[in-house]
């Protein structure tokens, strides 16, 4: 994990490392998510659903950890370092993104290791999807007023000799 930098341009590089590694994990909670939404409306055994079920719990509370404990800190952090007033944006969205946390994880405590629940599962995995679409969102709001307006700082910055 990155540590506070006092030079703006390394903490943007670690956060850029970091960002990128945690955008990666993204699309793989995507891509299970789609799997189980996909494959709902086919009769798949009760196993088999549990055990996708099971691995997308896991990159749920993965993707919801490294973005608590590691990317939005780094990311204020980074807006520190710049002193540039950025980290007001954090301070705004910070409680949104906090909420979806909540149903993420209550998601989460339903289907994680528990047996299936055939009768509430679409209206769930729905709700998730909705969760998870307005989490990304405001991250990305987060992403591009801290970490892309640093892009444009680092790459006018005359390079020292």
């Amino acid at each position: 994990m990155p540590s506070k930098n006092d030079d703006p341009k390394k903490q943007f590089e670690a956060v850029e490392d970091l960002l990128t590694r945690w955008l990666r994990e993204r699309r793989a909670l995507l891509g299970a998510y789609t799997e189980i939404v996909v494959t709902l409306d086919h009769s798949l055994n009760d196993a088999v659903m549990k055990k996708r079920q099971e691995a997308l719990c896991e990159l749920l509370v993965d993707y919801v950890s490294v973005g608590h404990f590691e990317v939005f800190h780094e990311l204020i952090n980074e807006a520190e370092s710049f002193g540039d007033g950025s980290c007001a944006l954090a301070e705004r969205l910070m409680p949104d993104i906090g909420a979806t946390t909540e149903v993420i994880l209550a998601y989460e405590e339903k289907y994680g290791s528990a047996g299936a629940h055939p009768d509430t599962l679409k209206r769930d995995l729905s709700a998730l999807g909705e969760v998870l679409e307005s989490r990304f969102v405001l991250e990305d709001q987060l992403i591009a007023g801290l970490h892309n307006r640093h892009r444009r700082l680092v790459a006018e910055a005359p390079v020292s000799v």
